[in-house]
């Protein structure tokens, strides 16, 4: 893919910059204020504090993962969610809000099973998985499946 770009926005003065895929890993800076900006690469554990801003903030595409420290999927899944969020550095972020520290976040989504996932882009709630998907690889296809769904859509 040519000239694929990702916006990051910056932590310092909220300003929205583009940034070709390839020069992510030189340190770019914000063309306003020139803070240094940065895309995560591993999943962001949030809370309630944390979890409006962390969605609406971002402005590509968003999974967000309710689990919880017993759940045996949730912790087999775990490395593939890590390496999937380096894969997709700058054009996907992962959230994760573990149930338990966050009652009030798995109340507020009616989370009833863990792992949930929630599909998020530009801020808007685009799908949602209760429960396990039956394999690892299947969570991409079917963010993916979805993203595709939404552009031909919108």
């Amino acid at each position: 893919m040519p000239n694929v770009s990702i916006i990051v926005r910056c932590k310092t003065c909220r300003t929205l910059n583009r940034i070709p895929e390839g020069k992510l890993e030189s340190h770019p800076v914000c063309g306003q204020c020139k803070a240094p900006l940065e895309a995560p690469h591993a999943p962001i554990h949030v809370t309630e504090a944390s979890y409006e801003q962390q969605v609406r903030e971002w402005p590509e595409v968003i999974i967000a993962e309710f689990w919880a420290k017993w759940c045996g999927y949730c912790r087999t899944i775990e490395p593939y969610l890590n390496s999937l969020a380096l894969k997709r550095a700058g054009h996907l972020k992962i959230i994760k809000v573990d149930v338990d520290a966050e009652p009030v976040l798995a109340r507020r989504f009616i989370i009833k099973a863990t792992p949930t996932f929630i599909l998020y882009r530009n801020g808007q709630q685009l799908a949602r998985i209760d429960g396990a998907p039956a394999q690892s690889t299947e969570l991409e296809h079917w963010i993916d499946r979805t993203l595709q769904q939404y552009a031909h859509s919108g």
